[in-house]
Order: structure tokens, then sequence, then C-alpha cells
């Protein structure tokens, strides 16, 4: 019979096969497992036993085209486990790829799954190429013989022993009796029962003392000998000392458990104070030898049941820190105790006042009542874990009407929560040279129209509409959209649209609803009202200057620039219906109110332009005027629309609640989907890893790509434009030599 085979630990703790000049080096365990781990790869399959086949198998006259679908599947590969991984695990998922598409056509559902649960999700075209690219390889022989070579794999697998394998284990089980008596260490007179009642009745008895004496001090306690010299020296004076063997419990108590030193420094600090700062040292630096000393101390163990005898079984110390911990069913529960107990206080109050008692005062508090609902709580808490959190799939998603949010619906999908890989578009193209790494990412695709969505047309406009918007069709898809509330209704606005979308349209229909609100029988009563809008630059205010005169020119309406390079006097202000200025001029104006207070009480509408401004530096000038308008809107009980205007905001929600704009009427986010020029991204990473050299790297990399897009007949712009202006003169510079 074999010996079975032991693990080198077992080994060097016995002589079973021992050996007597055993040199072997230390490495050698290291160099084996590294052969098991070679041996491992090699089995099945692998991409280098596919390369080899196909060597030794294909014509040389078909070998370049062999090489080309190698390449692609070994691209594909690399896309689907990933940048990150290494050669041989790129080699192992082509090999995987070529295994699952030797015998299919395409790339069927199945096939799907499998990779899926490999490798994760992928993207679909680098599975089509893998399939298309293992095809074409596969047409070039017969099916026998792959056949051959993956039965040959599988039969090199199949013969290899794992460890254990051929052991037989039995499994007869012997019973024993627990009423048997089992002899101790080969000692007949001593002998143990596995009963385990009769085994504790012979330790309590052993132990137990007939009489309740006081226990007597160890001299050999190093413990007993330092709280007594602590208690002698710190606390004479103390009419009510703790006892020495209570202190000596909970000292040990303390200096059993698993807290670290440090933990357990700071609880002994709070139960000795700063007196007992030499005997909290001497604890500590003895506290392995404390514990094992009194594990096996008999008068230790009687100590603790005198202290349990003397203070009773569920007493609690009179010293130290104790904490309580209350679920928030016994919080509740504790806040109602108190709450009738001050009720029967005041009925007793009056009761004694008036001499008459209630009847209802007797029976609306009932203390067993509430001891029964307090111990039904903890018996509950008993079975709820104590970290526990409402879960995201229990709150019902609220869904606002007019958010177009592609990534907040992608948050919501149970892959993004469940943590799985995200991959780049499938249409992205990559770069890569000496200098730097190019990713052109393509542009989304645009949101789909819906059934509710109609174009507005500037011919259905009443009058005033027409006389804006001359010359022009209809509105655009966000126009439309915004129509609705921006042009019929008073409610508060938040506008989230990308660059170019048409924001100062909208803004010029909450101008015109609020123009026909002043508007009676063919008259605009100009004194009436006032409209602001803040711009956050001085030239963005002169330029919404001259569009909205030239909008609103028709209708009669004055629009005045009023910033530090413009300023107007106070009969220009009141003839003036709409004012263009920065946040920090009207910071200024509504803070010493240069009309008197007329102005600022006649200002109907405040269009805030830029809002996303707010993390800026300048954000606590925009807080303050919108937190100014909406204590004026509730100190006077007037109406004050404010309308903000932003690009994509991620806070867009946060943003809607400070300007005190319903989420369902008045909020509009549209993301990137609704640009009217679509945007692509290309993203550039330098390679050098040394500073100067990538920043000369960087201007080169920008120049060239400059110079590109304005040869082609484009707009660009640089943010390192000095830099480019010096690396051009450079360069021509090196031209002129």
């Amino acid at each position: 019979m074999a010996l079975p085979r032991l693990t080198g630990a077992l080994r060097s703790f016995s002589n079973v096969t021992k050996q007597e000049n055993y040199n072997e080096e230390v490495a050698d365990l290291k160099l084996k497992r590294s052969k098991l781990q070679e041996q491992i790869s090699d089995s099945g399959l692998t991409w280098k036993k596919i390369v080899t086949f196909l060597s030794e198998n294909v014509e040389k006259s078909k070998m370049p085209s062999i090489d080309e679908d190698l390449k692609d599947i070994l691209q594909a590969a690399k896309q689907i486990v990933g940048m990150d991984n290494g050669r041989e695990a790129i080699e192992s998922g082509a090999a995987f790829l070529f295994m699952t598409f030797h015998l299919k056509d395409a790339v069927g559902h199945m096939e799907t799954k499998a990779i899926k649960q490999m490798f994760g999700p992928f993207p679909s075209s680098s599975a089509t190429a893998a399939c298309d690219a293992t095809n074409r390889i596969i047409s070039q022989f017969s099916q026998d013989d792959f056949t051959a070579l993956v039965q040959m794999t599988e039969k090199e697998c199949g013969d290899r022993i794992f460890f254990g394998k051929n052991i037989a284990f039995s499994f007869d089980m012997h019973d024993l009796d627990h009423f048997d008596e089992l002899p101790l260490n080969g000692e007949a007179q001593k002998t143990i029962s596995l009963d385990y009642k009769k085994f504790l009745n012979e330790q309590f008895l052993e132990h137990c003392t007939p009489e309740l004496k006081p226990v007597e001090k160890t001299n050999g306690s190093f413990l007993w000998c330092e709280v007594e010299k602590y208690l002698n020296a710190t606390l004479k004076e103390m009419t009510e000392a703790p006892r020495i063997e209570d202190l000596c419990c909970t000292l040990y108590d303390m200096l059993a458990s698993v807290k670290s030193g440090d933990e357990l420094q700071d609880e002994l600090f709070d139960l000795l104070g700063p007196e007992g700062l030499d005997l909290i040292e001497k604890l500590l630096q003895n506290r392995i030898t404390i514990v094992d000393r009194f594990l096996n101390d008999h008068k230790f163990q009687a100590l603790q049941d005198n202290c349990k005898k003397i203070l009773g079984e569920n007493a609690k110390p009179n010293y130290g820190c104790q904490v309580t911990i209350q679920s928030e069913q016994e919080k509740q529960f504790m806040k109602q105790c108190r709450r009738e107990e001050k009720k029967i206080a005041r009925r007793e109050k009056k009761t004694g006042e008036d001499g008459e008692v209630s009847a209802d005062g007797l029976t609306c508090f009932d203390p067993k009542e509430l001891r029964a609902q307090r111990e039904q709580a903890l018996l509950h808490a008993r079975s709820v874990p104590i970290l526990s959190r409402q879960r995201d799939m229990d709150i019902e998603k609220i869904q606002y009407p007019h958010v177009y949010d592609s990534q907040a619906e992608a948050r919501k999908t149970s892959a993004f929560i469940a943590g799985a890989k995200m991959i780049l578009p499938e249409a992205i193209q990559r770069e890569n040279n000496k200098l730097y790494e190019e990713v052109r990412i393509p542009y989304s695709e645009p949101m789909p129209v819906g059934f509710e969505e109609k174009p507005v047309y500037i011919q259905d406009l009443d009058e005033i509409g027409q006389l804006a918007f001359k010359g022009m069709r209809r509105l655009n898809r966000i126009q439309s959209i915004v129509f609705e509330t921006a042009y019929t209704t008073n409610e508060n606005m938040l506008i989230c649209a990308p660059t170019g979308a048409g924001k100062t349209n909208i803004a010029m229909l909450t101008i015109l609803h609020e123009v026909r609100q002043h508007f009676e029988q063919g008259v605009i009563k100009k004194n009436e009202f006032k409209i602001v809008y803040v711009a956050p630059m001085k030239a963005l205010a002169a330029e919404m200057t001259n569009y909205f005169s030239k909008r609103l020119e028709p209708l009669g309406i004055v629009v005045k620039e009023l910033t530090g390079d413009m300023q107007l006097s106070k009969n220009e202000i009141l003839r003036t219906q709409m004012l263009v200025t920065t946040p920090e001029k009207w910071d200024v104006v509504t803070r010493k109110s240069v009309g008197d207070v007329a102005l600022s009480q006649i200002v109907k509408l405040l269009i805030l332009d830029e809002v996303h401004l707010l993390h800026e530096d300048r954000g606590p000038v925009l807080e303050s005027i919108v937190a100014r308008t909406l204590r004026q809107v509730e100190s006077t009980q007037s109406m004050i629309r404010i309308l903000g205007l932003s690009a994509t905001l991620p806070n867009y929600l946060d943003v809607a609640t400070f300007l005190h704009v319903n989420p369902y009427i008045g909020l509009f986010y549209f993301d990137g989907r609704f640009r009217p020029v679509p945007l692509g991204q290309t993203f550039l990473g330098i390679k050098s890893a040394n500073k100067m050299q990538q920043l000369n790297n960087m201007d080169e990399v920008c120049y060239e790509s400059v110079l590109k897009q304005v040869k082609s007949g484009h707009q660009s712009y640089s943010a390192r434009l000095q830099a480019l202006l010096g690396y051009w003169e450079i360069k021509s510079w090196r031209f002129s030599l």
C-alpha cells in the first residue's frame, strides 16, 4: 500500500519520509510552482497550439491571409478582454473565441451568452469580426482535422490526475454513546464522561463554596496589589469608594477583551482618571501575564461569583462610562412614555386644584401596556440587522416630464448599479504614434421626435408674437417644447440646454408674455412693469441689448444697458422697460435702490443668463440677487417671475429648488442629443513622461491640429494660443535658416 502524500509543513514536524541529507535549495518550491503553472497553462487548446497547427498544415501561399485572420482574432480579443491586461490573457481570450466559433457560421445567442459569462459586456462588432476570421480559417481545412486537434487536447486534459483523486475514503461511522465513560490518557482510575450535564455538575460541585465568605487577598496577585495601592493612595478621602473586588473584576474584563492597546488606554483613563496613569502603564505592560494568571486561578473565579452574589446578576457597575444603545422604535417609545407622564402630571395638578377626577385621565396611560410594547420592540430588534439601509429599488423613481437626461437614465439601469464594465462606443477611431495617442468619439444620435412634440409656427401666434419674431418661420424644437410654459404661464423656469440651442428666444417668449399681461385695448402700459436681464459679462450685455432692441422695437419697448461702463440717470431708468445689466451692477442697484423703492417694486421678470456660474467666484453675487428677490416676493406678496438660463448642469434639481421652480412644470433639461449641430470629441494623450518634453510635444501636436483645421476651412480655437504663436515663430525661423 502506498503511503499518503503529505505537505512539506507536516513533514517538518514529523519523521515521515524523512531525508537524512536534505540539501534542497529554498527556491525549489517556487520552481515547482512555476512548472506546475506552465503545465496547467499548456493544457487544453492554447493559442500557441492553434498557430503551430496552422503553420504545419497550411500551404505557404495561403499563409499571409491566415496571418491576417489570426491578427483579426487577436485584435477582437484585445477589445473584448481589455487593453490593460497582459498578452497571455489576450491570447487565452483569442483561443476561447476560436473554440467558440470554429463550428458556428454566425454569432448566435449561445455564443453571446458564453462570451458574456467569460468576459462581461463586450462590443458586438468584435465578436462578429472574430467569428468571420475563424470561419475564413476553417474554410481552408476539413472538419475532421480540427476535430482531431480538439480531441487530442481534451485527451491531454483527461489524462492528468489531480491530487487526492486516487485516495479511497471510508464513510463508515462509529457512534459513541454519551453515557459511556472513557479513560483519560490511558489511566483507568480517572475517567471522564461524555454526558455534558454530568460534567457541568461535577465542575460546579468542585468550585462552589457552601458559605458566602469574603475572598482573601492573593499575595502573589499583581493586579490585586496594584489596585490596592491605587485605592489607598487616591481614594482615602472619598466616603463611597469602590471595593477592591469590584474594581479587580472590571479591570480584568477590560484587559481580557479583544480591544487594542490604544482603545483600552482611553477606557482605562476614563475609569481611573489622571491619578491612575502609573497603574494604567503597569496594566498595559503586564496585560498578557495578568490574563494568563487569572485564567487558571480558582480564587479569581470565586471572586467573580462573590461579586455577582453581592451586587446581583443584573446589577450595573457604579463607575465607568455607560453607553445605552437604542433602536429608533425604542427612542419613539421613550418619547411617548415621557409625553404621557407629563400629561398625567398636568392632569393630577389640575385635579388637585379643581377637586374632580376626569374619567378619561385614568385610562389613557397604561404602564403595563407600554412595557409590553417595549418588550415586543426588543424582540423584533433581535431579528433585524444592525446595519440596515433602505434599498434604492424600494424608492419609487421620480420621472419629470421635461427632463431629457440620458446619463441619469443610464445610472438607473441594473448594469450600472451592479458595477458592470463600461466601454466606449463602437464607432470610435484610434490612432497611435510615437508622440501621442488619438481617440475620436463620434457625435451622439439626435433624440427621436415624440408624439406630443409639435412645431410652433410664427403665423399661429398673436399680434405681439408675430411682431417680435418677424422674419422667422417657426420656433426650433427646444423652443417649441418650452413654448406652452414660457408664453402662457407665470411659472418660474430653469432651462438647461447646450450652447446654441436657442435659449435667447426662450427668454424672448417670457418677455412677450409679460408684455401681453400689460396690454389692454391695443395699448401697452409701459409704466407698470420692468424687465431685468442679468448677463455675466459686459460684452454679452451689449450684444443682448442690441438683439432685444431690434426685436422689441416694433412694440415700442425701450431696452437699455446698465453696466459699469454705461450709466443711466434716474429719468432714463424710469423711461426704460427692459434693463440689461451685470450681476455686480444689479446687486448694487438693489442694495441702495437708485430709483427709490419704485424700481425694485415694479420689476416683474428677472432673467438670469449663465446661471451655472453659481459654482464660480461670482456665484455669491448671483445667490444674493436671487435671495433678495425671493425675500421681496414673500414680504410684499408681489409676483416676480424668475427665469434661469444655463448650459447643461449635473445638479439641475438643486438649482431648480434654489430658484423656487416647480420641477414638474418649469424644469427643462436637454442633453447633448438636442444640439443643433452634433458635437464629436477627440482626445489626444501625450506619451512623454518628462515634464518639459511633454509641454513641447503638446505645443507641436496642438500646432499641427490647428494648422490642419485651418487648411481644411474650419474655425479653430486653442487655449494655448501664446504657446502656439511662439512655436510658430520658432518653426518659421528654422525654415528661414
